[in-house]
C-alpha cells in the first residue's frame, strides 16, 4: 500500500494479477464480453477478478470442455473471440475436446491457465505437465503471459486467436517467467493475391452456373445478397453458412453436404463456383461432377483438394463477388430453378422417410403365426413352448377351469423364471 498527503490508500497489484488485468484488457478491447470456465485457485481467481472488473462476468460451468465449448460458441455467434479459464493440467487436458472444437470449426478462442512456474517444476510434480506441447497439438499457438511483458504478450495471444484462419491459442499464466513473446510467423504470412482472370473468363461462357457459399462468405453477407439475390442463380450453402442467401429467396437451394441431396443440381450445372468454402465442414465424399469448379477464399483454405479438378484463386471475396455480379444475368436456368431444387430435395427426402416408417410400420403390423397344438406333452412338468401351460383341451367348461388352468400355472412355473402368477393368467385367458 502507498499513500500521499490527502490521498487515499493505493493497492499495489501482484504479478498475477498484473498478468491477469492485461489478459482481461486485451480481451475486452476485442469486444469480448462474457468469460466461461472451470477454475482453480490462484492465478485463475486473479484472472476472474480482472475480468469482473473489465466488465466481463464469470460464468462457471460444469466441467472444463463444456466452458470451451460455450465460449467457442459464443465466439461463433459474435465475431469477438470466446474466453476460458481453466486449472493447471488436467484442467487443460480437459479443455482439449472443446478446443478442437474451435480449431475444426475455425472459432478465436483464448483459453487461459495457470501453470506450475518455472522456477517450481524441478521440485513440484502435482498436476504438472507439459502444457505447451499440449496445446500446440491442437491449438493454433501457445503464449506464455508473465507479468514482466503481461500486455505485449496477452494483446499478441489475441490477435493470433482473431488472425483468418481464426482458432484457439492457448495462454499460460506464468507471472514470473522471462520467455520470449511468440514470432510474428504465428500472425501467418502474407499471401499473394490471385488474379481473377479466370474466374471472369469461365462465367462468361457458362450458362447453368451454380453457387456455393462457406463459411467464410459469413463476414461479407451483404455484398452476397447485393449480387444474388434476384438474379435466378441457384444457391447452395454450407451448415455454416445457411443464411446468407435468405432462405426465403427464390436462388436459395439448401444445403450443400457433399452428398446426394443436391446431385441432381449440381449434375446439371456447367460450372460451379465457391465463396469462401473451407473443406473442413465437407464431410469425406468422392467429387464426381462434370463441371469445372472455381473456390475463391480470402485464403488458401485447400478447396480445391476436395474438388477434384478444381482450381483455388486466393483472392479477395468482395473482388470476386463483384466479378460475379457483372455476369449473373448470362443464365439459362428457368425461373426459381434454386426454389424448385430445395423442393425437389424435400419430396424425396420426405418420401425416404414415409417409407422407413411404412417398413416399420409393416413390420410391426405383421400378423403373429398361431404355434401349432401339441398335446404331446400333456400333463408335464415341461412347460409350453409359447410359455403356455399344457392343459387338457381348450374346450372345457367354465366349471373348474380356473383349478386346472393354477395348477398346470404352478406346475409349469418350477420349470420357467416367469413365476406362477404369469403361467395362471396365460392359462386363464387360454380357457376364457
Amino acid at each position: 500500500m502507498t499513500s500521499g498527503p490527502g490521498t487515499a490508500p493505493v493497492r499495489q497489484l501482484s504479478a498475477s494479477q498484473r498478468s491477469a488485468a492485461a489478459i482481461a484488457g486485451a480481451l475486452s478491447a476485442a469486444g469480448t464480453r462474457l468469460l466461461f470456465g472451470m477454475p482453480g485457485g490462484g492465478p485463475n481467481l486473479d484472472m476472474i477478478g480482472a475480468a469482473e472488473a473489465s466488465g466481463m462476468p464469470f460464468i462457471l460451468t460444469h466441467g472444463e470442455s463444456a466452458a470451451t465449448m460455450m465460449a467457442a460458441t459464443y465466439a461463433d455467434l459474435t465475431g469477438a473471440p470466446g474466453a476460458v479459464v481453466v486449472t493447471r493440467g488436467p484442467g487443460l487436458a480437459s479443455a482439449v475436446n472443446g478446443i478442437a472444437h474451435a480449431a475444426l470449426d475455425r472459432l478465436p478462442l483464448v483459453v487461459i491457465a495457470d501453470t506450475v512456474p518455472a522456477q517450481d517444476r524441478d521440485r513440484i510434480s502435482h498436476q504438472l505437465l507439459d502444457q505447451v506441447a499440449l496445446g500446440r497439438s491442437v491449438a493454433k499457438a501457445v503464449v506464455t503471459v508473465s507479468a514482466a511483458q503481461a500486455s505485449q504478450a496477452a494483446g499478441q495471444a489475441v490477435r493470433i486467436a482473431l488472425t483468418h484462419p481464426a482458432g484457439p491459442v492457448v495462454v499460460n499464466v506464468d507471472a514470473g517467467a522471462r520467455g520470449l513473446l511468440p514470432q510474428d510467423v504465428d500472425l501467418g504470412t502474407s499471401v499473394r493475391s490471385h488474379d481473377l482472370a479466370p474466374l471472369a473468363a469461365a462465367l462468361q461462357a457458362a450458362r447453368r452456373l451454380v453457387i456455393i457459399l462457406g463459411s467464410l462468405a459469413l463476414p461479407h453477407t451483404d455484398c452476397v445478397r447485393a449480387a444474388l439475390v434476384g438474379s435466378g442463380i441457384p444457391v447452395l450453402h454450407t451448415y455454416r453458412a445457411r443464411g446468407v442467401v435468405p432462405d426465403s429467396a427464390a436462388e436459395a437451394a439448401g444445403l450443400f453436404t457433399g452428398g446426394t441431396m443436391e446431385s441432381p443440381l449440381l449434375s446439371s450445372a456447367d460450372l460451379i463456383v465457391g465463396l469462401g468454402v473451407d473443406p473442413v465442414e465437407l464431410i469425406p465424399a468422392t467429387w464426381a461432377y462434370a463441371a469445372p469448379a472455381i473456390l475463391v477464399t480470402d485464403i488458401p483454405a485447400g478447396s480445391a483438394g476436395y474438388f477434384t479438378g478444381g482450381t483455388e484463386l486466393a483472392a479477395s471475396l468482395p473482388a470476386a463477388i463483384e466479378v460475379l455480379a457483372r455476369y449473373r444475368a448470362r443464365h439459362s436456368w428457368p425461373p426459381e430453378a434454386g426454389r424448385a431444387a430445395k423442393t425437389d430435395v424435400t419430396r424425396r427426402l420426405c418420401g425416404a422417410a414415409a417409407g422407413i416408417a411404412g417398413t416399420a410400420g409393416r413390420r410391426h403390423d405383421r400378423p403373429r403365426a398361431r404355434p401349432a397344438r401339441d398335446d404331446r406333452h400333456r400333463g408335464c412338468r415341461r412347460p409350453h413352448a409359447r410359455g403356455h401351460a399344457p392343459v387338457a383341451s381348450r374346450r372345457a367348461t367354465p366349471a373348474g377351469h380356473l383349478q386346472r388352468a393354477g395348477d398346470h400355472g404352478v406346475r409349469a412355473a418350477r420349470c420357467d423364471r416367469r413365476g406362477p402368477v404369469y403361467f395362471w393368467r396365460a392359462s386363464h385367458r387360454l380357457h376364457r
